[in-house]
């Protein structure tokens, strides 16, 4: 089971199995679904990102050098809140989008109508709380979130965070900012290779978490009550994206906000792409990098997370999927 601090922060609770068997029957823990009070959660920090000052500074002099030879992506297009299926380029499609149960609608291309399937991932908690973007995704389970690995294990040298919970289409600025309920973290997994070298030059490309959801308070799982997105493997770094996040930058990190724009292979990070001018700060890590955005279903194919970002937020890059994504999700699918 993902950790879950006692009440007075002092170690990792322990369950009994009659005790997990309470906890699942009533959609996770009462006493972390209670600690995240809408105050807590409008006071929730982004979470840094583990990382080198050397690489980082390579991560700018690339972007630096692309736009003045003219290979940079050139400006997205960014927007404030408020046809997927085939399989394109050869890639492999790990799952296809499934809308929420009764669901409607009917429009493409753009973000005419947002997501409700992404939305903010909190941490920690009993004394400080931190945030990342993060979205479902369609599996048997219908249980499972994508987000950046970084979100859920703090890399080199580090262990795994506590107390997450996950808010579908948080709105920070509504009355009711937890419209689908919220979802406490059941299982974490991330690759062995973040967990041995995250944060460093050798563990970007492996920046990808998943993980496992109770069911909300009316007893839904995740993907019933939101949809979920499909998972898309590709060869290819040069691909339309609609990125999604919480940037802290734009409004306060209470909105979701969405980007457009082409990708490009990065040229610093190893298997790792970017995309420039979204302008999206801390608090935009886990967000998802969707192919196929459908303003129909609101759902598209998610091929990437951000997962680290440049100086000035001039671009930010995020892992390749590769096979080992797809086997990241079979495993994570309980």
């Amino acid at each position: 089971m993902a950790p879950v601090l006692k009440a007075d922060g002092s170690s990792t609770r322990r369950y009994s199995a009659k005790e997990l068997q309470r906890v699942d029957a009533a959609g996770g823990d009462p006493a972390v679904l209670e600690y995240w009070t809408p105050e807590r959660m409008a006071a929730a920090k982004p979470l840094d990102a583990p990382g080198d000052s050397a690489l980082v500074q390579r991560m700018a002099q690339d972007v630096a050098a692309g736009l003045a030879s003219g290979t940079a992506v050139g400006k997205a297009n960014t927007l404030p809140s408020a046809p997927a299926g085939d399989s394109g380029q050869g890639g492999t499609i790990v799952s296809r989008p499934v809308a929420p149960e009764n669901a409607g609608g009917a429009q493409t291309n753009a973000i005419r109508r947002w997501p409700i399937s992404n939305g903010k991932l909190f941490i920690g908690g009993y004394g400080s709380g931190s945030y990342c973007s993060a979205a479902t995704i369609n599996t048997k389970s219908k249980r499972v979130v994508i987000t950046a690995g970084h979100c859920l294990h703090s890399g080199r040298g580090g262990s795994w965070y506590s107390n997450l919970v996950f808010v579908p289409d948080f709105r920070g600025e509504a009355v009711n900012k937890t419209p689908y309920g919220t979802f406490q973290a059941r299982t974490l997994h991330t690759f062995k290779t973040w967990i041995q070298k995250g944060g460093t030059s050798q563990g970007w490309y492996r920046d990808v978490g998943m993980l496992t959801t109770f069911s909300n308070g009316q007893g839904k799982r995740v993907v019933k009550a939101v949809g979920g997105n499909g998972l898309k493997i590709d060869q290819y770094y040069r691909w339309p994206a609609t990125v999604f996040g919480y940037p802290s930058n734009l409004s306060d990190g209470q909105s979701m906000w969405g980007c457009q724009g082409m990708t490009r292979k990065s040229g610093v990070a190893a298997r790792t792409s970017l995309i420039s001018g979204c302008n999206f700060g801390t608090g935009a890590s886990g967000g998802p990098w969707v192919w196929h955005y459908n303003n129909s279903t609101r759902l598209g194919y998610v091929r990437g997370v951000t997962s680290y970002g440049t100086p000035a937020n001039r671009s930010m890059g995020a892992p390749h999927f590769d096979r080992a994504v797809r086997r990241l999700a079979v495993s994570t699918n309980n």
